[in-house]
Protein backbone atom coordinates (compact mmCIF):
# COMPACT_ATOMS: atom_id res chain seq x y z
CA UNK A 1 0.00 0.00 0.00
CA UNK A 2 1.38 3.38 -1.01
CA UNK A 3 -0.46 6.69 -0.85
CA UNK A 4 0.36 9.74 -2.94
CA UNK A 5 -0.01 13.13 -1.29
CA UNK A 6 -0.56 16.01 -3.69
CA UNK A 7 2.28 18.36 -2.76
CA UNK A 8 1.49 21.45 -4.82
CA UNK A 9 -0.09 23.52 -2.05
CA UNK A 10 -1.92 23.19 1.25
CA UNK A 11 -1.65 20.97 4.32
CA UNK A 12 0.89 18.50 2.90
CA UNK A 13 3.10 17.96 5.95
CA UNK A 14 0.06 17.41 8.16
CA UNK A 15 -1.09 14.56 5.91
CA UNK A 16 2.47 13.17 6.05
CA UNK A 17 2.14 12.99 9.84
CA UNK A 18 -1.29 11.35 9.64
CA UNK A 19 -0.09 8.57 7.32
CA UNK A 20 3.01 8.02 9.46
CA UNK A 21 0.65 7.45 12.41
CA UNK A 22 -1.35 5.03 10.25
CA UNK A 23 1.83 3.13 9.35
CA UNK A 24 1.24 3.55 5.61
CA UNK A 25 3.89 4.34 3.01
CA UNK A 26 3.45 7.59 1.08
CA UNK A 27 5.24 9.92 -1.27
CA UNK A 28 4.66 13.41 -2.62
CA UNK A 29 2.96 13.91 -5.99
CA UNK A 30 3.92 16.92 -8.09
CA UNK A 31 3.95 15.52 -11.63
CA UNK A 32 1.98 12.83 -13.51
CA UNK A 33 4.89 10.37 -13.19
CA UNK A 34 4.52 10.58 -9.39
CA UNK A 35 1.13 8.84 -9.69
CA UNK A 36 2.82 5.57 -10.70
CA UNK A 37 2.42 2.83 -8.12
CA UNK A 38 0.05 4.61 -5.75
CA UNK A 39 -3.15 3.04 -4.39
CA UNK A 40 -4.77 6.39 -3.69
CA UNK A 41 -4.14 10.14 -3.68
CA UNK A 42 -4.77 12.75 -0.99
CA UNK A 43 -5.79 16.14 -2.31
CA UNK A 44 -5.24 18.43 0.69
CA UNK A 45 -6.83 21.64 1.76
CA UNK A 46 -5.45 24.91 0.48
CA UNK A 47 -7.07 27.28 -1.99
CA UNK A 48 -9.14 25.55 -4.67
CA UNK A 49 -8.57 28.08 -7.47
CA UNK A 50 -4.81 27.99 -6.97
CA UNK A 51 -4.82 24.22 -6.59
CA UNK A 52 -6.78 23.79 -9.85
CA UNK A 53 -4.30 26.02 -11.74
CA UNK A 54 -1.33 24.11 -10.32
CA UNK A 55 -2.95 20.76 -11.22
CA UNK A 56 -3.55 21.90 -14.78
CA UNK A 57 -0.08 23.43 -15.19
CA UNK A 58 1.60 20.26 -13.88
CA UNK A 59 -0.39 17.96 -16.19
CA UNK A 60 -2.00 16.18 -13.23
CA UNK A 61 -5.53 17.46 -13.96
CA UNK A 62 -5.92 15.33 -17.10
CA UNK A 63 -4.79 12.22 -15.23
CA UNK A 64 -7.08 12.83 -12.25
CA UNK A 65 -10.21 13.63 -14.25
CA UNK A 66 -10.11 10.06 -15.59
CA UNK A 67 -11.32 9.03 -12.13
CA UNK A 68 -9.21 5.88 -11.94
CA UNK A 69 -7.21 6.90 -8.86
CA UNK A 70 -9.11 6.87 -5.53
CA UNK A 71 -8.91 10.35 -3.96
CA UNK A 72 -9.34 11.64 -0.42
CA UNK A 73 -10.11 15.35 -0.76
CA UNK A 74 -10.08 17.60 2.30
CA UNK A 75 -11.47 21.15 2.22
CA UNK A 76 -10.23 22.58 -1.14
CA UNK A 77 -9.67 19.00 -2.30
CA UNK A 78 -13.36 18.29 -1.60
CA UNK A 79 -14.33 21.31 -3.72
CA UNK A 80 -12.36 19.96 -6.69
CA UNK A 81 -13.88 16.48 -6.30
CA UNK A 82 -17.46 17.78 -6.37
CA UNK A 83 -19.46 20.18 -8.51
CA UNK A 84 -19.64 23.96 -8.07
CA UNK A 85 -19.62 27.14 -10.14
CA UNK A 86 -15.92 26.62 -10.94
CA UNK A 87 -14.19 24.00 -13.08
CA UNK A 88 -13.92 20.79 -11.00
CA UNK A 89 -13.08 17.14 -11.52
CA UNK A 90 -16.71 16.20 -10.75
CA UNK A 91 -15.77 12.73 -9.43
CA UNK A 92 -18.21 12.79 -6.51
CA UNK A 93 -21.94 13.48 -6.84
CA UNK A 94 -22.14 16.54 -4.61
CA UNK A 95 -22.90 20.18 -5.16
CA UNK A 96 -20.48 22.18 -3.04
CA UNK A 97 -20.16 25.87 -2.19
CA UNK A 98 -16.67 27.33 -1.73
CA UNK A 99 -15.85 29.31 1.45
CA UNK A 100 -19.41 28.85 2.72
CA UNK A 101 -18.59 29.74 6.32
CA UNK A 102 -16.87 33.02 5.52
CA UNK A 103 -13.34 34.30 5.64
CA UNK A 104 -10.24 32.99 7.42
CA UNK A 105 -11.24 34.80 10.61
CA UNK A 106 -14.49 32.80 10.63
CA UNK A 107 -12.66 29.45 10.89
CA UNK A 108 -13.73 27.22 13.78
CA UNK A 109 -13.52 23.84 15.47
CA UNK A 110 -16.61 21.79 16.27
CA UNK A 111 -17.42 18.17 16.99
CA UNK A 112 -18.91 16.40 14.00
CA UNK A 113 -21.19 13.37 13.98
CA UNK A 114 -20.13 10.30 12.03
CA UNK A 115 -22.44 7.66 10.58
CA UNK A 116 -21.75 4.90 13.13
CA UNK A 117 -22.37 2.05 10.67
CA UNK A 118 -19.40 3.36 8.65
CA UNK A 119 -17.06 3.76 11.62
CA UNK A 120 -17.63 0.66 13.78
CA UNK A 121 -19.80 2.48 16.29
CA UNK A 122 -17.64 5.62 16.62
CA UNK A 123 -19.96 8.60 16.41
CA UNK A 124 -17.88 11.75 17.09
CA UNK A 125 -14.83 13.34 15.48
CA UNK A 126 -13.09 16.70 16.04
CA UNK A 127 -13.80 18.90 13.02
CA UNK A 128 -11.43 21.73 12.06
CA UNK A 129 -13.05 24.09 9.53
CA UNK A 130 -10.83 26.69 7.83
CA UNK A 131 -12.57 28.80 5.17
CA UNK A 132 -14.51 25.60 4.69
CA UNK A 133 -16.77 24.69 1.80
CA UNK A 134 -20.31 23.42 2.36
CA UNK A 135 -21.86 20.41 0.70
CA UNK A 136 -25.25 21.67 -0.46
CA UNK A 137 -26.61 18.28 -1.54
CA UNK A 138 -25.69 14.78 -2.63
CA UNK A 139 -27.13 12.76 -5.49
CA UNK A 140 -26.70 9.46 -7.28
CA UNK A 141 -24.67 6.85 -5.43
CA UNK A 142 -22.92 9.28 -3.08
CA UNK A 143 -23.20 8.35 0.62
CA UNK A 144 -23.17 10.82 3.53
CA UNK A 145 -20.72 9.79 6.27
CA UNK A 146 -20.44 12.91 8.48
CA UNK A 147 -22.57 15.83 9.68
CA UNK A 148 -22.08 19.10 11.51
CA UNK A 149 -25.49 19.53 13.08
CA UNK A 150 -27.80 19.45 10.01
CA UNK A 151 -25.08 20.08 7.44
CA UNK A 152 -23.28 17.42 5.41
CA UNK A 153 -19.50 17.64 5.94
CA UNK A 154 -18.29 14.25 4.72
CA UNK A 155 -19.23 11.88 1.90
CA UNK A 156 -17.87 8.88 0.06
CA UNK A 157 -18.57 7.53 -3.37
CA UNK A 158 -16.85 4.35 -4.41
CA UNK A 159 -13.22 4.74 -3.32
CA UNK A 160 -13.37 8.56 -3.25
CA UNK A 161 -13.95 10.49 0.00
CA UNK A 162 -14.61 14.23 0.35
CA UNK A 163 -14.40 16.03 3.71
CA UNK A 164 -15.09 19.76 4.07
CA UNK A 165 -12.91 19.92 7.18
CA UNK A 166 -9.28 19.05 8.02
CA UNK A 167 -8.87 15.66 9.76
CA UNK A 168 -5.11 15.97 9.27
CA UNK A 169 -5.06 18.86 11.78
CA UNK A 170 -6.23 16.58 14.60
CA UNK A 171 -4.48 13.74 16.45
CA UNK A 172 -7.20 11.32 15.33
CA UNK A 173 -6.43 9.16 12.25
CA UNK A 174 -9.86 7.50 12.08
CA UNK A 175 -10.87 9.07 8.77
CA UNK A 176 -7.51 8.43 7.12
CA UNK A 177 -7.72 4.80 8.27
CA UNK A 178 -11.28 4.48 6.98
CA UNK A 179 -10.26 5.71 3.53
CA UNK A 180 -7.21 3.40 3.50
CA UNK A 181 -9.44 0.43 4.39
CA UNK A 182 -11.56 1.18 1.30
CA UNK A 183 -8.46 0.84 -0.89
CA UNK A 184 -7.44 -2.62 0.31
Amino acid sequence: MEIGILALQGSVSEHHMAFRKCGVAFHDVRLPKDLNGINGLVMPGGESTTLRKLLKNSGLWKELEKGTIPILGTCAGAVLLGNCDDDTLGLININILRNAYGRQIDSFESEITLETDEFDGVSKFPGVFIRAPQIENVFGNCKVIAHLENEIVGVKQGKHMALTFHPELTDDCLLHKKWISELE
